[in-house]
């Protein structure tokens, strides 16, 4: 990612209303799925490092990532177990964590496959990963191409891809979806109308609408929890290595 919005995401990150609901949700579905002891956990592609510190009191937190850049932000924010490496080749040992988190990342790598099964190796038995993808490639859009990602994905396809890398299913499903109907149509005006065509999708708002979106992804969250959604602009995996 361009050190540009490397250090956009530094800024926003603590406060954002997309950040905050992410960190949030993974650290539900971890308690959730992984319980509440000592863990020793994974950030496969760390960014800027805010995931890092809000799991830090669960556990003992790693983070990798391949830009520099990134990993200096991480430690400007007092972070110190870091390595950088691509989550195509972990440099770690096998079975080494009881959880690995891995947020909107591999979306980014040329070879998505082969980072699943590096997630899988580096996990101990029994230890969970969750992941978050961008999804539906119909939302493409320069938003995607500013980020270098090379892909978004499709329920049914990510999970054969998880099956393949070697995963159990604990729970799979949209998120992001109350509010799709809005970044579908912010989508649709930059395609046609071309206004802001080279920026992310990631833009300050006012204060009450920033908190109303959060309050929306903090609704869906239940659904999350109990249902699952049935379309949305990410997907959310939980997995376990048997």
């Amino acid at each position: 990612m361009d050190a540009v919005y490397l250090k956009q995401m530094y800024e926003l990150e603590d406060t954002y209303w997309w950040f905050v609901a992410r960190r949030r949700l993974v650290r539900s579905l971890i308690g959730r799925y992984a319980g509440s002891s000592p863990l020793k956990i994974l950030d496969a592609g760390a960014g800027t490092g805010a995931l890092m510190s809000s799991l830090a009191d669960i556990g003992e937190v790693w983070g990798c990532d391949t830009s520099p850049e990134a990993l200096a932000f991480c430690r400007q924010r007092g972070l110190e177990n870091l390595v950088q490496c691509s989550v195509e080749r972990l440099d770690f040992p096998d079975n080494a964590f009881d959880v690995l988190t891995s947020c909107d990342v591999i979306e980014h790598v040329e070879d998505d496959n082969q980072a699943l099964r590096e997630f899988h190796r580096v996990l101990r038995p029994g230890g969970i990963a969750v992941l978050t993808v961008p999804a539906l490639q119909w939302l493409w859009s320069p938003h995607d191409e500013v980020l270098s990602h090379q892909r978004r994905y499709h329920r049914k396809p990510l999970r054969r891809m998880l099956r393949a890398a070697g995963f159990e299913e604990l729970k799979l499903t949209y998120v992001t979806s109350f509010l799709l109907p809005l970044m579908v149509i912010h989508r649709l005006w930059i395609r046609f109308v071309g206004a802001g065509a080279r920026r992310t999708g990631i833009t300050p708002l006012p204060y009450g609408i920033d908190r109303l979106f959060l309050a929306i992804q903090e609704l869906e969250a239940f659904f999350v929890h109990t249902t699952g959604l049935p379309w949305g602009a990410s997907l959310v995996a939980v997995v376990r290595k048997s």
